[in-house]
């Protein structure tokens, strides 16, 4: 598509040569009036054309392979980014170009675009993600002399049907939709000279300038292990919002237009973007091993053997471009380090490549395998991954556990022992985000839980099928499984706190990691035990197979989860999801009695202690190994159970099978006779320790 793009006219006039060249002269022997209607018909199928001649050219003999499977777009496309970065590794710096073209799906005229500005979170102290954040992120912060970082937009133009170019710059305004920080810089508006219309498109010319921060949130650099910087190149674009239109997310089918969704970079919140096209030129020293999102379809992304620092300081150091294409995706990012050991493997229809550093070369199987397992295992719950490439970066500090189309970031330690599983943890969860963030593409500013706990969730079967009893850690007879290590990141962190279904920048400080992670995959776990195995497998691929590439909300996966159940989940969903009920069910009392010859009488007094309630089983065991069993759903605060058998019972259990792992306190679950052994006090040791490697994870990316 980049063949396509840069033969349109321009008005900006850019040296030839330039490295960075997307602004072309126009040719000066073509009849402006001939250019003036051929670039009008240019605008005219330009939504057509995006999408098609992507295809075409793509599939035409020879050409690169395809960034999707299959022949068809996934998505809508509503967007394509043609870019260009050159990439300054002395000064952190990136030069780039940009164009954009956007097409309305509206039904009425749309007069302004919105766009995101995130490094600018970056810029200063004074930003909404510095203030919300102290400067710290997952226990990292910037420890350099001039750690800071942002982007600036220094040409903007709108080209027109008539061939001219109106120039926008001096309409750009920043907008503080969420705060009204005067000091934050993250998201502007545009103000066009006129409206795109519905079905057309618009056609926006960029250049920028990126300073990449120090790496403290997920983007920029960091030294390497041969003292030369490390680059994770994330959110270092102009990147437009999400124009919603009626009947899509919440806005209302009968409103009278849509509207943008342009939230600012906060301490919590992620990304949220619309699905479409790159082709994007990356310019960068000739000796840096590069890993993208997409597609290379031209270039080495590997060291060039033959580069090297030059001798002479004055001379320019050796540089080579890469250019990457990537189909119905919302995002594009980069790495680029001298330090990578390049690992490639093929997985079905997936070139995988491990980008590790030379410090963690011993562990590259073990990430080369989790990489298998995940692929794997999401395949299987989920369904396929559509796209052919999937790169897997050992990056350093906070650019770790992080996901990017086709590209995530792990994390690990030297050392790492085998029992200890951190590494295959990170990777299976930041795959997982493929599915939940990258095909669904949820709003995580506003509704986090449904791509972070949803994946939660999924990471926690994926591991603990792969590794049953203790995924995350198996050392001298503890086993600590994925499902228990969320839900004890849950129980023991202020479970009465923080309702899933809430915007990420209004919890209150510390309920957004437990309230988007642990608590939601805890929720599903206990709806999987309401629904059973079989239904809640059918539910999650219903709702991966009919929401992805469309933005689903809260309100569109609890529909999906009902026509599967058969039933109204109400009950749940507003206890669990959109309130924050707490579950803790306890037996205050047991008693056994003689009734009659042969019968016996055993008498359970079950407590619920907080507000939520949950469909669960009692169970009670008699001397002669018989059980009976009856269902309490807690309607009231307390009742007295009665069960019959032929000999004295010896145990009762409140949900004896672990249904419901939303009950924050298992332990007051079971009562045993005097003649019976209770494993209590291993019980509790176990959670205690669970709960210490939780909150250790935490440190690890």
């Amino acid at each position: 598509m980049r063949w396509f793009f840069n033969a349109l006219p321009y008005n900006h006039r850019v040296p030839e040569g330039s490295p960075t060249m997307l602004f072309r002269p126009s040719a000066p022997l073509i009849n402006s009036s001939v250019l003036a209607l051929a670039a009008a018909l240019v605008v005219a199928l330009a939504p057509a054309l995006v999408a098609t001649l992507t295809v075409a050219a793509q599939d035409a003999p020879g050409s690169a392979p395809r960034a999707t499977i299959g022949t068809e777009p996934l998505s809508d496309r509503r967007v394509h980014y043609d870019l260009t970065a050159a990439l300054d590794a002395e000064t952190k710096t990136i030069d780039g170009t940009a164009r954009i073209v956007w097409r309305n799906p509206d039904r009425v005229p749309v007069d302004e675009l919105q766009f995101h500005l995130y490094l600018n979170a970056f810029e200063g102290p004074e930003s909404t993600f510095m203030r919300e954040s102290g400067g710290a992120h997952r226990g990292f912060q910037a420890s350099s002399a001039d750690p800071w970082g942002g982007i600036e937009i220094t040409a903007m133009s709108l080209f027109r049907g008539d061939g001219a170019a109106s120039d926008l710059l001096a309409a750009l305004e920043f907008i503080r939709p969420d705060d009204g920080n005067p000091d934050d810089h993250t998201a502007i508006r545009v103000l066009l000279p006129e409206p795109v219309t519905p079905g057309d498109s618009a056609v926006v010319d960029l250049r920028f300038t990126s300073r990449l921060p120090e790496i403290v949130a997920r983007t920029g650099w960091l030294p390497g292990p041969s003292g030369r910087p490390f680059f994770m190149v994330a959110q270092w674009f102009p990147k437009l919002g999400v124009y919603e239109i009626p009947g899509q997310r919440y806005v209302p089918e009968g409103a009278e237009r849509g509207a943008w969704s342009t939230h600012q970079f906060h301490a919590n919140s992620e990304f949220y973007a619309d699905f479409g096209t790159y082709d994007v030129a990356l310019t960068v020293p000739a000796d840096y091993v590069v890993g993208a999102t997409g597609v290379l379809v031209s270039g080495n992304a590997d060291a060039a053997e033959s580069a090297s620092e030059p001798a002479d300081a004055a001379l320019p150091t050796p540089t080579k471009t890469l250019r990457y294409q990537a189909e119905d995706v919302h995002d594009f990012a980069w790495t680029a380090s001298p330090d990578f050991l390049v690992h490639e493997r093929t997985w079905r229809h997936v070139a995988i490549r491990l980008l590790l550093m030379p410090t963690h070369a011993s562990q590259a199987e073990r990430h080369l395998e989790a990489t298998r397992i995940s692929l794997e295992g999401l395949d299987e719950r989920l369904g396929t991954y559509p796209y052919t490439t999937l790169t897997v970066v050992d990056g350093l500090g906070g650019a770790n556990g992080m996901e990017y189309p086709t590209l995530i970031t792990a994390g690990t330690f030297y050392g790492l022992p085998s029992w200890f599983r951190p590494l295959e943890l990170v990777i299976v969860h930041e795959f997982g985000h493929q599915y939940f963030q990258g095909m669904l593409a949820s709003n995580e500013a506003e509704e986090a839980w449904l791509d972070e706990g949803m994946n939660s969730y999924i990471e926690t079967k994926v591991m603990d099928a792969a590794w049953p009893g203790g995924s995350v850690l198996d050392v001298a007879g503890i086993r600590i499984s994925g499902r228990d290590f969320h839900r004890v990141s849950y129980t023991k962190n202020n479970p009465s706190r923080g309702a899933l279904q809430t915007k990420s920048w209004e919890y209150a400080f510390g309920d957004f990691g437990k309230a988007s992670y642990s608590k939601p995959a805890t929720v599903m776990h206990s709806l999987e035990g309401y629904l059973g195995e079989e239904r809640m497998e059918q539910f999650l691929k219903t709702y991966v197979a009919e929401w992805r590439f469309r933005h689903p909300t809260t309100r569109d996966l609890q529909d999906v989860a009902e026509r599967v159940a058969g039933e109204n989940l109400d009950w749940f969903f507003d206890q669990y999801v959109y309130g924050t009920a707490v579950l803790d069910y306890r037996i205050d009392r047991f008693s056994s009695r003689r009734e009659a010859d042969s019968v016996y009488v055993a008498t359970v007094r079950v407590h619920r202690m907080h507000d939520g309630t949950f469909p669960v089983p009692v169970r009670v065991r008699f001397a002669d190994g018989s059980t009976r069993e009856r269902v309490w759903r807690g309607e009231t605060a307390w009742a007295n159970l009665t069960f019959r058998g032929p000999t004295p019972a010896v145990e009762a259990f409140i949900d004896p099978d672990d249904t419901a792992p939303l009950d924050i306190n298992r332990l007051n679950n079971r009562r045993v006779s005097a003649s019976e052994r209770s494993n209590l006090f291993a019980r509790r040791a176990q959670l205690r320790l669970t709960a210490f490697l939780q909150r250790l994870m935490y440190l690890i990316p």
